[in-house]
């Protein structure tokens, strides 16, 4: 058998799959969302099919597009070469590694894998992802395949374990380079990693970078959950996260004790689009670093491998002045 492709979304998929004739599987998994510890296989699909389904009626359907994913790349051996198709930003960053931890089970995968990985593509302005192109543009990145080396296997498999490790010790200290610059290994995932952790809740107001950004947004007057989306990712030097699980981040401190925003009108589920976002004096307090979340409202969040759990305080900060997560050990 020839090529297998990987991509990271039915975008790119279909373009893909209308000049190549050789088969195309996605590896979209939210990866930087709930829980990633860390388990068996087994485990992994169970828990990750839990989460992304809400414990809904999808479930069955979820696990059932997970497993075959990773079925498909576990016979990668039987394909004589294997291209992967992604971009810069965390949410590609954390398929990378995942992709390449486990091809690296199969003891020839450095000899047949190649990575096709751009963070910008002419005369697309702004460039976020693979999705904006179309099959002539997308085609003409075949020419910038390059083979995956041992040292970008064996930063994935050192990466991979750090992110889903229960204690983020070791991945704070890959990212500061305090063990050592394998990490840059892969050109962007020194980034998506920093920009990984910023999502744990700062020390100043024990928010995440994300919620920070839509407090922020809204302090001048309430927005449409969709607009208050496009400003929040405008923001970002890498977009990575879908509107989906931003509402899902609106909603959880919408429904927290003591609510940082308002949803108007009230919304039964995560889909908000059409629904005003306003800030109300809790999440105006935050602003000014005047109340913290986890203090006033607990957290049950994971980042990747770590439960973070309190019903008020929170074993891991970011501190965003230091550069560095902080536990309250220190």
């Amino acid at each position: 058998m020839p090529t297998l492709h990987v991509t990271n979304g039915d975008c790119a998929a279909d373009v893909l799959r209308s000049f190549l004739s050789d088969p195309v599987i996605i590896q979209a998994d939210v990866l930087h969302e709930g829980p990633a510890p860390d388990v068996d296989d087994e485990t992994w699909l169970d828990l990750r099919a839990r989460f992304l389904s809400n414990g809904g009626p999808n479930y069955e359907r979820i696990r059932d597009s997970l497993a075959a994913a990773e079925r498909m790349l576990d016979q990668a051996a039987h394909y004589d070469r294997v291209v992967l198709w992604f971009e810069h930003d965390l949410f590609d960053q954390l398929q990378i590694i995942r992709t390449l931890s486990r091809l690296g089970r199969q003891a020839d995968a450095a000899a047949r894998t190649d990575l096709i990985c751009i963070d910008r593509f002419p005369g697309v302005e702004p460039f976020f992802g693979l999705g904006q192109l179309d099959a002539r543009q997308l085609s003409s990145l075949q020419t910038q395949a390059r083979p995956v080396t041992s040292q970008q296997f064996d930063a994935a498999r050192l990466v991979w374990t750090a992110f889903r490790a229960s204690d983020p010790s070791d991945l704070n200290a890959l990212w500061r380079g305090a063990e050592s610059d394998a990490i840059d290994a892969l050109p962007f995932l020194r980034d998506a990693i920093g920009r990984f952790l910023a999502e744990y809740p700062a020390t100043r107001n024990g928010l995440s970078m994300t919620c920070n950004l839509a407090i922020e947004e809204l302090e001048a007057s309430p927005l449409e959950a969709s607009d208050l989306f496009r400003r929040v990712q405008a923001r970002e030097d890498r977009a990575f996260i879908g509107d989906s699980p931003f509402f899902g981040h609106l909603r959880r401190i919408a429904t927290a004790r003591r609510p940082l925003v308002s949803i108007a009108p009230a919304a039964v589920n995560d889909e908000l689009r059409g629904h005003e976002i306003a800030l109300t004096d809790a999440g105006r307090a935050a602003l000014t670093e005047r109340f913290d979340a986890v203090a006033q409202n607990g957290i049950d969040e994971w980042r990747g491998g770590v439960h973070l759990h309190g019903i008020d305080t929170s074993p891991w900060r970011w501190d965003s002045a230091r550069e560095t997560l902080v536990s309250l050990s220190e």
